[in-house]
């Protein structure tokens, strides 16, 4: 080991004299082609450079990284460039075979790798802080709150190390400004007098239905039930709220439960949201469908049947049921 390293002092002072004198007598071929030539590399590489990085350890990254043959490349490239070369901490994405010259030039420019984060629509907030704590690119803890509802489902870019604080707030700003925006352009004569009651009923149509072209004539149904008094009786806020229900088939049990969230027992809307609703979500409410409909159930192939009446109504429940049954036959 000691004599290995030895032997690359040796070769390093060697060749920064040399370079030193070909700087001084104007001679840069040998450096072009140091420099210039391909890098070693045949698949796009990730490099972090961390705060307080030297150049020692700025080169042994990028050897780590696979992208310079040898260490002393990177001594010279650094040497010829000079002041020119200022590398900035962040996280960089090289392009396959770039040369030292490209690798140092997307260093000094300081235009870290933006990464992904999926929030998707429907989720709850609890889930929400789960991913963000999971992800380790994000760096610190969540020391915020998170209300139900106040995050806007969305991919949001970021670059590593981005405070996990800064990223949910964020993400609570741009819900905040789409909903602001919504309320003030949404129709007249909605039943709730505040963004906060329309944001409650568009995390309910959100957990109906998935469907855009639904989502309407589902908020024109709910608006029509809190019109006439009736209660909203949707299944999603069931099960919110109570404990280990998250996920399982509702029971009738269930429907009679007294919770602040089961619209089968509380007249009017939900104490709080009980997800985080879409764009289409919360512009379905502002906007709901022209409907004189009041009921739908599922068709049990993705979509929904609405009717205008109970009688009619039931006639699709058992519709939705048969074929229930057919697919469990089908099935066993």
């Amino acid at each position: 080991m000691l004599r290995a390293a030895a032997r690359y002092m040796i070769r390093s002072a060697v060749l920064l004299g040399l370079l030193a004198g070909l700087v001084a007598g104007g001679w840069l071929a040998v450096d072009r082609l140091i420099i210039k030539s391909a890098g070693p590399h045949a698949e796009t590489a990730l490099v972090i450079l961390s705060p307080g990085d030297g150049h020692s350890t700025i080169r042994w990254t990028l050897k780590r990284a696979g992208v310079i043959r040898e260490l002393y490349h990177y001594d010279a490239a650094r040497i010829l460039a000079g002041k020119s070369f200022i590398p900035k901490e962040g996280e960089y994405e090289i392009p396959p075979a770039a040369s030292i010259e490209q690798v140092m030039a997307i260093l000094h420019a300081g235009r870290s790798h933006q990464r992904r984060l999926t929030i998707i629509e429907g989720m709850t907030a609890a889930k929400v802080l789960a991913q963000l704590a999971a992800d380790e690119n994000f760096s610190g803890d969540i020391t915020m709150q998170a209300a139900e509802g106040s995050i806007l489902p969305e991919t949001y870019f970021y670059t590593r190390g981005t405070t996990r604080d800064a990223m949910l707030t964020r993400m609570q700003e741009k819900r905040e400004m789409l909903l602001l925006d919504a309320w003030v352009g949404r129709d007249k004569d909605l039943p709730f007098k505040t963004r906060e009651e329309a944001l409650i009923l568009a995390s309910i149509v959100e957990l109906e239905t998935g469907d855009s072209v639904d989502r309407r004539e589902v908020a024109g149904v709910f608006v029509n039930r809190l019109r006439r008094g009736m209660r909203l009786q949707s299944d999603p806020t069931v099960l919110y709220g109570v404990e280990g229900g998250e996920g399982r088939v509702i029971r009738r049990s269930d429907l009679k439960r007294e919770t602040e969230w089961n619209t089968y027992v509380i007249k009017g809307l939900p104490k709080t949201p009980i997800c985080n609703p879409s764009r289409d979500s919360i512009d379905a409410v502002m906007h709901p469908a022209k409907t004189k409909n009041l009921y739908f159930v599922s068709d049990g192939h993705g979509g929904l049947r609405f009717a205008k009446e109970l009688d009619e109504h039931n006639k699709n429940v058992r519709l939705f049921r048969k074929v229930q049954r057919e697919a469990g036959q089908r099935g066993s």
